[in-house]
């Protein structure tokens, strides 16, 4: 596939920035989606300095988009006194939402439709609302003032009260959570609970050196809460004595031998989907809280133009895209996609693993990432954990550490692959992947400019 303009111009990535990432409900609690996504996008203005006039269209990758801003890549946009001609769209494509907003803009760039978008990443898990269901259906629950008068009733009438973000981390077909199908790539891949907290604790200590030797800075905006000033991402920074201390991953219980479910009866319920039987006394249950990634808020913002308008604006070139792709699993295997999705984006551009000199993995779950690179050398040859142990895979810390806002972690990989540019001489060439629910994932190709 040819991933150029029609006059044979490059689509490059430049200017790119974030905020750190904020746990949810934390730091960033009380700050909607929208206005993290409009403090990045006037921040990368003001970094980059050309006017806001040059700017095509803007996207935006989201996943829990506000009622109070239906279409946030057009409310940022206007608000920001973009251009009013400018086009916008928001999409979604869950944890691959980030890349698709880059994409959407790649591809408007290739084919004509302008020469300069502004890409953005956003999300407020902080902020999911809890929806309201069944209650329009119900005379007693009807309206807003009925419901609230007749509130006491509305259980017995069949209104429920539903968390948007729980439910929004299951899978409506395969009916498991997103911490189910991270056990499933567990037991397909035989990763005990040691080999997923061995490697948590690499990505937590790798970010936090990565911060405090400032190597992050350049590519963060700090932002002002009402109470403090957030410089650095809030949940490595909260862990520090686990950083200090792995041995406290040992504490963290394994989420599938509980009183609410046990390894057993998960491999009575999901059996389907795991590649060989339960066996008492050895089968073990392996993800904690500690070895997933956490809930979080944030938002990125960065440029996607030609190489030659780039050159004219006077941007920070930070990256040239050679090569994408995306491909489906089964949703029970979420997780997984990443690494078909890689070896698409590869085969698209010509390329193969062994011409990566830098791997960004998501980490949704070190099961998935693991996983991931399990998968790559059974089906694709190439040794992943021995690039990780070369230190050629998240070498500044991943989203266990980090976090994972949604539709903001796709920005953030890309920074990161952009950081490791920047930092280390010999990485040429980058591929960045993200796992998505549902069972997408995606894969981007970067090359140093």
């Amino acid at each position: 596939m040819k991933f150029t303009t029609h006059d044979n111009d490059r689509v490059v990535l430049a200017n790119g920035i974030r905020t750190p990432v904020g746990q949810a409900g934390k730091a960033f609690a009380e700050i909607p989606s929208a206005e993290l996504g409009y403090l990045i996008t006037e921040e990368i203005f003001k970094r980059s300095r050309i006017s806001k006039e040059e700017i095509d269209g803007v996207t935006a990758g989201e996943i829990s988009q506000s009622m109070r801003a239906p279409n946030v890549a057009r409310v940022i946009a206007v608000r920001a006194n973009l251009p009013l001609s400018s086009t916008a769209i928001t999409v979604a494509n869950n944890c691959v939402s980030g890349f698709e907003s880059v994409l959407d803009a790649a591809r408007r760039v290739m084919i004509g439709e302008g020469e300069m978008y502004l890409s953005l990443g956003l999300e407020s898990m902080s902020q999911g609302p809890f929806v309201i269901e069944g209650a329009k259906g119900q005379t007693k629950t009807a309206t807003v003032e009925k419901l609230m008068t007749n509130w006491a009733d509305a259980p017995g009438l069949g209104v429920k009260v539903i968390d948007s973000i729980d439910e929004g981390l299951n899978d409506p077909i395969r009916k498991m959570n997103m911490a189910m199908t991270g056990e499933i790539a567990a037991q397909n891949y035989d990763l005990r609970k040691k080999d997923l907290d061995d490697y948590a604790y690499q990505s937590y200590k790798k970010a936090y050196d990565a911060i405090m030797a400032g190597k992050y800075k350049p590519f963060i905006m700090p932002v002002q809460t009402t109470e403090e000033l957030v410089e650095n991402d809030e949940f490595i920074m909260s862990k520090v004595g686990m950083v200090e201390n792995p041995a406290r991953f040992d504490k963290a219980g394994a989420i599938f031998d509980s009183k609410w479910m046990n390894l057993k009866q998960f491999y009575e319920k999901y059996g389907e989907w795991i590649n060989k039987p339960y066996k008492e006394g050895e089968s073990e249950a392996a993800v904690t809280l500690f070895n997933a990634c956490p809930r979080s808020d944030g938002a990125g913002a960065i440029f996607v133009t030609t190489e030659k308008e780039a050159k004219r604006l006077g941007l920070d070139i930070q990256a040239i895209v050679t090569g994408w792709g995306m491909y489906g699993t089964d949703p029970a295997y979420m997780g997984i996609g990443m690494a078909y999705s890689m070896n698409k984006a590869l085969n698209a551009a010509g390329l193969k693993f062994s011409d990566m000199d830098s791997f960004e993995i998501h980490e949704a779950f070190a099961a998935t990432a693991l996983g991931t690179m399990r998968e790559v050398k059974k089906s694709y040859g190439f040794d992943l954990e021995t690039a990780n142990k070369e230190g050629k895979v998240n070498p500044h810390g991943g989203t266990l550490a980090i976090g994972h806002p949604l539709g903001a972690t796709g920005i953030r990989v890309l920074l990161n692959q952009i950081m490791n540019f920047k930092l280390n001489p010999s990485v040429k060439r980058s591929i960045g992947t993200i796992c998505a629910g549902g069972g997408v994932g995606g894969a981007i190709i970067l090359e140093k400019p």
